[in-house]
């Protein structure tokens, strides 16, 4: 930030703070755009709550006419709807129809599964309000006799022709609701009660049971529980004739169906009686009795063991060449195991390895000899030493066993070779027989291919036939079984009170529906506004601190008459109410303003101020001239410069006679004379009168000394006369120039400055000011407007020290613009009032007072 001297134009840079000299941010002013792009981010994301709570205190009124419209509403409401009563009947839905006959048929299974889901209860659900079955009972109530003005709810004249006769199942009624599902046609008076009546009836399931209420609506209780038990009996009526009618059309179909597959059944058995005829041998194999069934039982004769035998020889030759032709092969195996082990020298163990050596009867004789020997020499050799005589016959005896061994060893290989032989022999004669046998078999199969083709359509007819057979005897007997999955278990009482409308019910609706649409207006209205209005809103939006709550001052009360005076004399308007009208709230914002700015630093830091806005009409102009005069009744020296050079205000707040801008008279020199040389501050500012700088009361005691006894003189220097270029003029060193020899000059130096996005005069001022301001009109002002401007400022490095929220209306609440503040505070006891003579009188004459 720069620190002016007063001596001497220089400005010293403290690096410690983002430097604001320059329009084009550096490194070191870079932290300060982000951080108030963070500020502005977090206060979009915060959900205030106490805005939206003194938007709805605001218009309140518009909820209390909302809410009585709803009440008014209601009560017509209740006036014109018509009193409804209700008959309710309860239906009662089984997992499946019920049944005399035990029935294990898929159609069966599928329509039990059906019933025992949620999609069939839905399904009657939606049938109970079929236009059909409505129509159904409209004729068989006979609600269409009297033209339905009973159904519709008309006063109908009690007489004997119209009285409807009594609801007996007759023939024709009978036929009428078996015509139904058959394409009964309706008159159109019916099909219109019955379009009428589906309003009236409304069924509901009962969750978690297969339980479906009947509920029907009327304004007649009695006309109510007919209806509703007529709605409930038709269905069910209408559901046992639907499936009588089904079942008729089925039994029509397998009488039908039963004449052809007789006829199929009774040709195909004459077929294979023929073929049977013509070909005697066509039995021979076997399975030909399993496949003509028990028609062929007699007609076969010998012929089913004939075929028997043929297949178990044939079966019985091949099982022996196949045991044939695998022991071959193992005894071929084996012997050349055994012609292996003679060329290395007849090694006698390894030929007993051999399964067929090892099991011929000899060598199975001389090894079981060798064993009882060798066991034999055993038990001697417990008793006897080896010299023993025992002992040497024993071991003799092995010997000989053993030779014997070997011998029986050796003779086997040529036995071996004798039974392969024989092997062959008798597997080249199971061939041949084999071979016979297949051919008698093949002839036989050639002849019984046509045979066993017959028998199978003779059997498929005969399957087929017996079971339409037993479709028609089930059919038969169930078609006449009037029983339905749905039955009524709780019939309709009378209703004795209405349903609709209910008067508490609807009263507290018509008043809840008033109040969310007045919520909704204030909160929608809310939404739509983006403006700023209090104090919290702004800081939390725009990330700046409020210095000061302006009240609008159009809402102060009456003035005294020396003020109405000097109003005359200075201001046709309300505009410097810190002389005017100093107890009231807004001037007291402005001492609150600058006290705050006193605190923001040393005061050689903020010697020069600046006030500006984002958009025009904002209130710049009076914050400027009413800041200027509250520094001056504090005792300092101000000169309060008109930087907005496009549309100067301040020659006509403080009532300049000779300033005439519009005229091409010479005017006094100003802000463009002091930026071109042409004159001297302190000849161009024109020094405001004590008198008008004092607070202007008549009963105020001291009125001549209180500023000028501390040097507390206010100057103004005025735009004076207009320049075509003055954004060019503002670029170059004379602003800063001029604000130099101000501040030798004066104590505090304010600057009024035109709208930051309406020209980029501002933005030229920014770099020579030290503290810079922004007014914030309350309730106008939008936030992109106010965040477009900080931007601006934020680029060119420029952090602003906070907001004046400018024109806040009381009638809103003190609370709704400054919650901690408490205007009027010590008004009575003298402060800034009438009463401040009697006060201090009092104060000093010993009375004492209460205590501030």
């Amino acid at each position: 930030m720069l620190v002016y001297d007063c001596s001497r134009y220089s400005a010293v840079i403290d690096h410690s703070q983002p430097s604001v000299a320059t329009s084009v941010p550096t490194n070191s002013e870079k932290p300060v755009l982000a951080d108030l792009t963070a500020q502005y981010t977090e206060g979009l994301q915060k959900f205030d709550i106490r805005r939206f709570w003194h938007s709805f205190v605001e218009r309140i009124w518009i909820v209390a006419i909302c809410v009585l419209a709803g009440f008014f509403l209601a009560l017509g409401y209740l006036a014109r709807t018509p009193k409804l009563y209700q008959g309710h009947t309860v239906l009662e839905v089984e997992f499946q129809e019920p049944t005399y006959l035990p029935s294990d048929d898929s159609a069966t299974r599928m329509r039990s599964v059906f019933l025992a889901s949620q999609e069939a209860l839905r399904t009657i659900e939606q049938n109970l309000t079929n236009q059909t079955l409505l129509s159904r009972v409209v004729r068989s109530e006979g609600l269409a006799a009297d033209g339905g003005r009973a159904l519709l709810g008309e006063t109908v004249v009690p007489d004997k022709k119209s009285t409807p006769p009594p609801q007996t199942e007759t023939p024709q009624t009978e036929a009428k609701g078996q015509g139904a599902s058959g394409g009964t046609t309706f008159t159109p008076l019916e099909e219109g009660l019955g379009r009428a009546m589906a309003g009236m009836v409304r069924p509901m399931i009962r969750r978690g049971t297969r339980l479906i209420d009947l509920y029907v609506t009327h304004p007649d209780p009695v006309m109510a529980q007919r209806l509703a038990e007529a709605v409930g009996r038709e269905y069910i009526r209408n559901s046992i004739e639907r499936r009588a009618s089904m079942s008729e059309e089925a039994l029509r179909y397998l009488l039908e169906e039963e004449e052809r597959l007789k006829t199929n059944l009774q040709k195909s058995e004459a077929a294979v009686a023929d073929y049977k005829a013509k070909n005697p041998d066509a039995l021979q194999l076997g399975g030909g009795t399993a496949a003509t069934g028990s028609q062929q039982g007699s007609g076969s004769g010998s012929g089913g063991p004939r075929g028997g035998l043929v297949e178990d020889k044939l079966q019985d030759l091949n099982t022996k060449l196949t045991a044939s032709k695998a022991d071959r092969i193992r005894l071929e195996g084996e012997l050349e195991q055994i012609q292996v082990i003679q060329k290395s020298g007849n090694n006698i163990d390894a030929l007993l390895q051999i399964p067929s050596i090892a099991s011929a009867p000899m060598v199975a004789e001389a090894r079981r000899t060798v064993r009882q020997i060798e066991a034999s020499i055993t038990t001697y050799a417990l008793r006897y030493k080896d010299k023993h005589p025992k002992m040497i016959a024993a071991k003799a005896s092995l010997a000989d066993a053993k030779d014997k061994l070997r011998e029986a060893v050796v003779a086997q290989p040529a036995l071996l070779r004798n039974a392969i032989e024989q092997g062959k022999a008798t597997e080249n004669n199971l061939g041949r027989a084999l071979q016979d046998q297949q051919g008698v078999a093949v002839a036989l199969n050639r002849t019984a291919i046509g045979y066993q083709e017959l028998a199978r359509q003779a059997e498929t007819d005969r399957a087929l036939y017996e079971s339409v057979l037993r479709q028609i005897k089930e059919t038969s007997l169930s078609k006449d079984v009037k029983a339905n999955a749905v039955s009524v278990i709780e019939h309709s009482p009378l209703p004795q009170s209405p349903v609709s409308p209910r008067p508490t019910r609807t009263i507290l609706m018509g008043l809840l529906g008033g109040l969310v649409v007045g919520l909704a207006f204030i909160f929608g209205a809310d939404a739509l506004d983006r403006s700023i209005k209090t104090v919290d809103q702004a800081e939390n939006t725009i990330g700046l601190p409020v210095f000061s709550a302006v009240p609008d001052t159009t809402d102060e009360g009456p003035v005294s008459r020396l003020k109405r005076k000097s109003r005359k004399a200075f201001a046709s308007s309300n505009y410097r109410v810190v002389v005017e009208t100093p107890e009231s709230p807004a001037a007291e914002a402005f001492r609150n303003l600058r006290a705050a700015l006193a605190l923001l630093g040393p005061e050689a830091e903020r010697k020069v101020s600046l006030f500006t806005s984002a958009v025009p009409n904002e209130g710049k102009s009076f914050t400027s001239a009413n800041y200027s005069l509250a520094l001056a009744q504090q005792g300092y020296r101000v000169l309060l410069i008109d930087g907005d050079l496009r549309r100067p205000t301040m020659h006509k707040i403080f009532r300049f006679p000779s300033v005439r801008y519009n005229s091409e008279e010479e005017v006094d020199p100003g802000v463009i004379d002091c930026l071109l040389g042409e004159a001297e501050i302190t000849a161009a500012a024109r020094q405001i009168p004590a008198g008008e700088i004092q607070i202007v009361d008549e009963n105020i005691a001291v009125t001549g000394n209180i500023h000028t006894e501390r040097g507390g003189q206010l100057s103004v220097l005025a735009g004076g006369r207009r320049s075509p270029n003055p954004a060019e003029i503002l670029a170059g060193p004379f602003f800063g120039r001029m604000i130099a020899e101000a501040c030798t000059h004066y104590d505090r130096v304010v600057i009024d400055s035109a709208p930051i996005l309406a020209v980029s005069d501002t933005l030229l001022m920014t770099p020579h000011v030290q503290t810079l301001c922004i007014v914030v009109r309350a309730a106008k002002t939008p936030r992109q407007a106010v965040r477009r401007a900080i931007s601006l400022l934020a680029k060119s490095g420029i952090r602003p020290a906070g907001l004046i929220l400018n024109r806040l209306r009381r009638s809103r609440g003190v609370g709704y613009y400054y919650y901690y503040a408490s205007h009027g505070y010590g008004k009575e006891e003298g402060a800034y009032s009438r009463s401040y003579r009697v006060s201090y009188g009092s104060d000093h004459s010993g009375n004492g007072g209460n205590g501030a």
